[in-house]
């Protein structure tokens, strides 16, 4: 495999958990009322960079298991991200 090949697979392997902890960032700082809930997730890319850790954390036990770029990982990946950012934003205060 050349380099090239191998770095488009690995941008293919990484997107989902880019694009995932993008949106979930972005879409939890659009919600109302959830700016102010922890004093160190205050910003956006905070949230971004805790999404991104989770989700590649999750895709690499995916990669242990077998199952990196199948839809169980990518369901693995939305829940994490989701319960990382409900403890991240105080959502069991609510």
């Amino acid at each position: 495999m050349t380099a090239y090949l191998l770095t488009i697979h690995l941008l293919n392997l990484l997107a989902p958990a880019v694009l995932l902890a993008g949106a979930m960032a972005l879409i939890a700082h659009r919600l109302p009322g959830w700016r102010g809930a922890r004093p160190w997730v205050s910003t956006w890319k905070v949230r971004f960079l805790w999404g991104l850790l989770v989700n590649l954390l999750v895709l690499a036990v995916s990669m242990l298991f077998g199952s990196p770029g199948k839809i169980q990982a990518y369901a693995a990946m939305l829940l994490a991200s989701a319960l990382a950012h409900f403890f991240m934003l105080g959502g069991w205060r609510r």
